[in-house]
């Protein structure tokens, strides 16, 4: 991890004169916030880790923050997705020191981008030290490389997240394919999205991976589950506590509209969507929470998990063609998020 960083989150503590201070990180990068804790002990702070998931920069821990009588928090692996006003958040991205990897793809990306002329290229926050440079050796096998600018929840150049992809889909006219460095998960979020073809690659499993044809599965499956929606009479509308994903206005919109189309809707606040808590209680769910849930965890519902715009497909009042052009899985639109 870069040594730069971990300067600047040690000098802003000191700045800060903070003494207590909440720490949460995703289970991958368990060894970029150990060397935290350890620099902020060596400081004299106190550190407290919060045991419960993280799922993004959606997902600030400030409930177990507050609790714990915390000055701040030290949120590791993700840049900034909100504005946390309870308390000041410090962003730790967790930024790659080592080229290698990339430099490692570079022969196989060749292979798969054959007869690309242009492409667009996006990142998960750890390898955008190496954005330019990347792009800089891809060029040189004669591919021309575009890098959009932040925009919706990204704060970076050339970043992606698993629900946004701002930098990238503008580009989706003017290219022949996009690249994702990062995991299939990041890259799928696109390809159901863009009309042009996705790829992921990985520098961690050095695969890369063309997306078309999972996206088209993806699309069946989400269609079959709305046509099982329609069956259902018992629905709940799930709002999330975490920070960044709370969208209760958009759910009590939600609840109304479903509830004008004879279903019993009610809204229910969760922190974690779990389906044994849920689907003994409702015949379909409605999911504001993050849009990615329903994506991957459909399978472990036995009823219908559906997105809000998918199940304003089920009720009529949008079409499945006007959904996909909007984007299945990308970010709420402004106008949907009402707080």
């Amino acid at each position: 991890m870069a040594e730069g960083e971990l300067r600047r989150l040690t000098e802003w503590v000191r700045s800060n004169g903070y003494s207590r201070v909440l720490l949460q990180c995703p289970p991958g990068l368990r060894d970029a916030a150990s060397a935290v804790s350890s620099a902020l002990r060596g400081m004299g702070v106190e550190v407290i880790s919060s045991g419960s998931s993280c799922w993004g920069g959606c997902d600030v821990a400030l409930r177990e923050a507050l609790t714990a009588g915390c000055e701040a928090i030290v949120h590791v692996g993700h840049a900034k997705f909100i504005d946390v006003k309870d308390l000041p958040v410090f962003y730790y991205e967790a930024r790659y020191d080592n080229y290698g990897p990339l430099a490692e793809l570079l022969p196989k990306l060749r292979e798969h981008l054959a007869g690309k002329s242009r492409i667009s290229l996006g990142m998960t926050v750890q390898w955008l030290d190496f954005l330019e440079r990347f792009a800089e050796d891809l060029e040189r096998t004669g591919i021309e490389v575009l890098l959009g600018e932040p925009g919706g929840h990204l704060v970076h150049r050339g970043q992606v997240l698993g629900c946004d992809y701002a930098t990238m889909l503008p580009l989706d006219s003017v290219v022949d394919a996009h690249l994702v460095v990062g995991s299939v998960f990041h890259g799928l979020g696109l390809a159901l999205v863009a009309r042009k073809e996705v790829y992921a690659a990985d520098p961690h499993t050095q695969h890369v991976t063309p997306l078309s044809e999972a996206a088209k599965r993806t699309l069946m499956r989400r269609y079959a589950q709305i046509e099982r929606f329609k069956s259902a009479k018992r629905v709940g509308v799930i709002v999330s506590l975490k920070p960044g994903q709370r969208y209760l206005g958009l759910a009590r919109w939600l609840r109304e509209k479903l509830g004008a189309r004879g279903y019993d809707a009610e809204v229910v606040i969760v922190d974690e969507v779990r389906p044994e808590e849920l689907e003994e209680r409702y015949e379909a769910l409605v999911n504001t929470a993050c849009p990615r849930l329903s994506i991957e965890d459909q399978e472990r519902f036995r009823v219908p998990l559906l997105l809000p715009g998918e199940a304003l497909v089920a009720i009529g009042e949008l079409s499945w063609e006007e959904l996909l052009r909007r984007g299945l899985a990308s970010t709420y639109p402004q106008s949907w998020i009402m707080r």
